[in-house]
C-alpha cells in the first residue's frame, strides 16, 4: 500500500468548535487554501477502461487514488481522529439465505451520520448562506477534473472550485468511511445533478477497487438540502448484490442501459448497468432521480462494481420520520446494544426492509417510469 503523510500547513477553512458538533452546510472559499490534490483522467471512458479486470485483493494493481485515500484515512485512524476503532467492532453474517450483515458498535451515533446540518430549513437561493465547521485535519484530499491522459497527484495545490473534498467520517460504519462533498455544493440548486453524479462515478472508476461502494440518500422531509455522498470499503459483497436479477428493460448484450429488478429481496430494488456507455447510464439514472426528487420521494443509491452498476432503493412515503440508510437498504445493519445484536434474525431484518418497501402498484409504476425514460434517452 502507498504510504502518504498528512500535510501540515496553511489550511484556512473555518475551524470547528470543540466537541462533536456535526458539520454545517457552507464551505467558505478562502484564497490560498492548499490540499493534496488528485486530478482525474480527462476522459470518463478511459477511466472506466482502466479498471477492467481488477480484483478486490490484488494489491499490486491497487490504483493510486485508492491507495492514497486509504493511506490518508489510516493516518487519521492512527492519529485518533475517529470516535472509535471501527475495525475492532464485531461483525457477523446473520443466519439465513439472505446473508444480512450485522455489526455491534456501542459507540456509533446514528444522529451524526451526515456532515451537513441545517438548524432552519430554507430554500436555496442567491442570498442563502450557511456555515461550515470542519476540522482541517479531517480533510484527506481534494479530487478534481484533469486535462491529461492519465491522473495527476499534487502534494500541495489550491482547492479548485469544481473539486470534491474527501472528508473522514469520525463516526464510521466501515473501513475507509468518508464523505465526498463538492467544494461549491452550497452554490448548487441541489446536490444530485448529472455533473455531480458523473463526477462521483468517475471517482469510483478511478479508485478501481470492487470493495469501494458509494452511497447517496434523498430524504426531503427530513432535510431537503442536507444530502451528500458517502463511501467506504466493504471486504465482502453486500447482501443485495448477491441475489438474482430479473430483466425490466434493455438487452444485457447491447451497449445501452440494462435495468433489472432484484428478486427475492424484501425491499423492492432496481439495478442499472451498461456494458460500454457509462455516460448514458449516468444520464438515465439522473433523469429518473430528478423525477423522484420532484415528487419528494425517499430513495437511496448504491454505486458498485467500479462505477458500472447502480442500485436504486425507493422507500415508501410515511408520516413518520423513520427511513433506512443506504447501507441498511443494501442489507448492512449496525446495532448499538449487544442484546439486539445477538438476537437479531433474518426474519426481523426482512420485516424492517419490507416495512419501507413500495407496494406492488407503486413499484410497477416506477419500473414503467424507468423504462419510459430509458427508451426516450437511448433511442
Amino acid at each position: 500500500m502507498v504510504s502518504a503523510k498528512q500535510l501540515e500547513g496553511g489550511y484556512s477553512f473555518v475551524k470547528a468548535n470543540s466537541g462533536n458538533e456535526p458539520l454545517k452546510c457552507h464551505i467558505v472559499p478562502t484564497k490560498g487554501t492548499k490540499v493534496v490534490l488528485y486530478q482525474l483522467t480527462a476522459s470518463l471512458a478511459r477511466g472506466l477502461a482502466a479498471c477492467d479486470g481488477l480484483s478486490i485483493n490484488e494489491e499490486a494493481k491497487q490504483s493510486l487514488l485508492g491507495a492514497l485515500l486509504l493511506a490518508q484515512w489510516e493516518d487519521c485512524s492512527w492519529n485518533g481522529q475517529f470516535d472509535y476503532d471501527v475495525t475492532s467492532c464485531e461483525t457477523k453474517v446473520i443466519c439465513g439465505g439472505k446473508k444480512f450483515f450485522a455489526q455491534l458498535n456501542e459507540k456509533w451515533n446514528s444522529n451524526s451520520s451526515t456532515p451537513i446540518e441545517n438548524q432552519v430549513i430554507q430554500p436555496l437561493g442567491p442570498s442563502t448562506r450557511k456555515n461550515v465547521k470542519i476540522h482541517t485535519e479531517d480533510i484527506l484530499l481534494c479530487i478534481a477534473r484533469g486535462e491529461n491522459e492519465s491522473s495527476v497527484l499534487m502534494s500541495s495545490a489550491m482547492v479548485p472550485q469544481d473539486g470534491t473534498l474527501v472528508i473522514i467520517n469520525p463516526n464510521p460504519i466501515e473501513y475507509g468511511h468518508v464523505y465526498l462533498v463538492p467544494y461549491d455544493f452550497c452554490h448548487q440548486v441541489k446536490m444530485l445533478d448529472k455533473r455531480s453524479l458523473e463526477y462521483i462515478t468517475q471517482i469510483a472508476v478511478e479508485v478501481a477497487d470492487c470493495s469501494f461502494r458509494v452511497f447517496y440518500e434523498h430524504v426531503p422531509l427530513a432535510n431537503p438540502v442536507a444530502a451528500c455522498f458517502q463511501a467506504n470499503f466493504f471486504e465482502n459483497a453486500l447482501p443485495v448484490e448477491l441475489l438474482e436479477l430479473a430483466p425490466v428493460y434493455g438487452n444485457v448484450l447491447d451497449k445501452g442501459v440494462h435495468i433489472c429488478e432484484v428478486t427475492g429481496y424484501p425491499l423492492k430494488t432496481l439495478t442499472f448497468t451498461s456494458n460500454e456507455n457509462l455516460k448514458l447510464l449516468i444520464t438515465v439514472v439522473m433523469e429518473i432521480c430528478s423525477v423522484l426528487e420532484e415528487r419528494n420521494a425517499v430513495f437511496s443509491l448504491l454505486i458498485t462494481d467500479c462505477g458500472r452498476k447502480i442500485f436504486l432503493f425507493p422507500q415508501a412515503q410515511s408520516s413518520s420520520t423513520v427511513h433506512l440508510s443506504a447501507w441498511e437498504c443494501a442489507g448492512y445493519f449496525v446495532f448499538k446494544k449487544a442484546l439486539e445484536f445477538d438476537n437479531t434474525s433474518e426474519d426481523e431484518i426482512s420485516k424492517i426492509l419490507a416495512s419501507v418497501s413500495l407496494d406492488d402498484g407503486a413499484f410497477l409504476a416506477l419500473k414503467q417510469l424507468c423504462g419510459s425514460i430509458s427508451n426516450k434517452l437511448v433511442s
